[in-house]
């Protein structure tokens, strides 16, 4: 079940080793799904291709699940959880492990740890 909010209500930052890498306004949100507007700092840009790269490998393994695509899928998640991200809600609480995704200007999350953000 999705719930929508109202506009720059709730806003993440993605953070990497003390760098704001991207603003991300919170649009609507399932049971354990964060789904953003994606607003990125230049800082982010290093960064840009591996995301790009794991939007793909999703696109392709929505129609092939094959075993050598998924040990690619997962390669590039294994890289984008090396970065050791933390997702940071304005005024609040912090994610330090999240599964995220990111494609043109929009973001997902899940928390590995639902329990990390005081609500």
């Amino acid at each position: 079940m999705t719930q929508p909010l109202q506009p720059e209500s709730t806003v993440y930052l993605l953070e990497r080793d003390g760098e704001v890498l991207a603003r991300m306004p919170l649009r609507e949100m399932e049971m354990f799904a964060f789904h953003c507007n994606f607003e990125p700092t230049p800082t982010f840009e290093p960064y840009r291709a591996l995301f790009d790269e794991d939007a793909a490998a999703t696109d392709r393994l929505a129609e092939d699940d094959s075993p050598e695509l998924m040990q690619q899928a997962e390669a590039v998640l294994d890289r984008i959880l090396a970065l050791n991200l933390l997702i940071r809600r304005e005024g609040g609480g912090v994610h330090r492990q999240a599964l995220i995704g990111i494609e043109g200007n929009h973001a997902s999350f899940r928390p590995l740890n639902i329990q990390e953000e005081p609500q």
